[in-house]
């Protein structure tokens, strides 16, 4: 057997030899490239969450602050209404003294 001969009948055995290890590392390339993929849709996602997350709480800030000033509102509402019961009772009082003394 003449050196060349060796040599391809080495190559033939190596090329056996390394065809699953080869096999199993196009394997692994494959499961890596779809993990990157998931991996980027999980990123989409959570871009998508953060964007909502913000609006939300831009929202809830809003409707604080117009909560806020509704129960302002309602807080003068009431003492007005306290004020005008006052004021009612007073001029009440002064109609019945009227009447009295009219009689």
């Amino acid at each position: 057997m003449d050196n060349q001969s060796l040599l391809s009948a080495i190559e033939e055995l190596l090329d056996k030899k390394l065809e699953p290890i080869n096999n199993d590392i196009r394997g692994i390339k494959d499961d890596i490239n779809g993990m990157k993929e998931e991996i980027s849709n999980i990123n989409q996602k959570i871009d998508a969450v953060y964007e909502q997350v913000a609006s939300l709480t831009e929202f809830k800030t809003d409707i604080n602050n117009k909560l806020d000033y509704t129960v302002q509102k309602i807080d003068r509402i009431n003492e007005d209404m306290l004020t005008l019961e006052e004021i009612t009772s007073k001029n009440w009082n002064d109609i019945t003294k009227l009447k009295r003394t009219a009689v």
